[in-house]
């Protein structure tokens, strides 16, 4: 599995799940790679990978991964492989939440086991509101700006360092435990830097 030359130069893609809603625009400006049932949200997409168990019409797209429906691995799984080049990838994900809790925290692990061999990359998920609900930061120094809650953790520990316009920074580069409410419910007023040496991730949680 390999995308054609012209896809895989491109560093941020929108990789499209099977739980929808309908892609919104804002996102339709980077190529898209859906996956499976991920189709059906999508008006056009550039490359489709999957075993055809929840998209059973043939991909609108010239690069198609037909998968077996019998293999030891998720489509998924078999999506982040095509992103194998060097490059600080940027992977926007649509249509991953509100479906089966295990599918989610599988999703989840692939993400990290990816990360943990591509240092400076990040993936975001959306909501279904189109609201940034998680990211997921490979090893690096990221800086973004938030006003309001979020949670900081990692699913094994890791040496981080947050700083900027946060409430509760940790101004020395400390260990933070595997899932540790240590990172729990921060308040960002700006700009934020973080420094984690390990895959981390940021849950940014409605407010009402």
């Amino acid at each position: 599995m390999k995308l054609p030359k012209e896809l895989g130069d491109k560093s941020e893609w929108v990789v499209v799940g099977p739980m929808g809603p309908a892609l919104p625009d804002f996102l339709k400006t980077h190529p898209v790679l859906a996956v499976d049932g991920g189709a059906n949200w999508v008006d056009q997409i550039d490359a489709w990978v999957g075993d055809s168990d929840s998209f059973q019409k043939h991909p609108r797209s010239s690069v198609v991964f037909q998968l077996p429906k019998d293999k030891d691995a998720s489509d998924f799984s078999f999506a982040l492989k095509l992103f194998d080049r060097q490059k600080n990838y940027h992977i926007h994900l649509w249509g991953f939440s509100g479906g089966r809790k295990d599918h989610e925290l599988f999703v989840w692990g692939e993400i990290f086991s990816w990360l943990e061999q591509h240092p400076e990359c990040q993936f975001t998920l959306y909501d279904t509101d189109g609201n940034i609900e998680f990211h997921f930061l490979g090893s690096g120094q990221w800086r973004f700006q938030h006003k309001g809650l979020f949670s900081l953790g990692c699913l094994r520990k890791i040496r981080v360092k947050l700083t900027g316009d946060v409430r509760y920074p940790i101004s020395d580069e400390s260990w933070l435990p595997a899932l540790s409410s240590w990172g729990l419910s921060n308040v960002g007023e700006g700009e934020i830097v973080l420094e984690n040496e390990g895959t981390t991730f940021i849950h940014f949680p409605k407010e009402f």
